[in-house]
């Protein structure tokens, strides 16, 4: 793995930007409207009697939004630290949006690729486990 700093290239798609004001706009939704009254429940758990791995997403941002992390952590672990992780780093990307700010970078190898894609199913396998063990 290499960390390093380089220089937003022109053209360059700022997924931090895209995927932080996505967060960002989910968490105002959550804040100004009554979400729990526009959503079905879930069709998964219906089905199987068990919850889906995103179950208890839509309620761990609605308490994320109103500031109330630990409930959040307690619906959704996974949803909320992805949620928490995105809004940082969408402020991140707007700051290195101006010209001559280096931005972090890093480079990982196909193997350390792998491993952190390896990772991620981990960590969705855990939290599927959590939701259904624990909720």
């Amino acid at each position: 793995m290499r960390v390093f700093f380089k220089e937003r290239s022109p053209g360059q798609i700022e997924f931090g930007i895209i995927y932080g004001g996505i967060a960002l706009l989910l968490l105002c939704a959550a804040w100004f409207q009554p979400i729990f009254t526009f959503l079905p429940s879930c069709a998964f758990r219906g089905l199987t009697g068990i919850p889906c791995p995103t179950c208890g997403s839509t309620r761990s941002v609605v308490h994320l939004a109103h500031g109330d992390i630990a409930s959040s952590l307690a619906m959704n672990p996974l949803i909320s630290l992805c949620f928490l992780a995105a809004v940082p780093y969408f402020f991140y990307s707007i700051i290195t949006l101006t010209p001559h700010i280096p931005r972090l970078d890093v480079s990982l190898t196909e193997q350390e690729k792998n491993t952190a894609r390896a990772g991620v199913i981990m960590l969705v396998l855990i939290n599927w486990t959590y939701l259904i063990f624990i909720l």
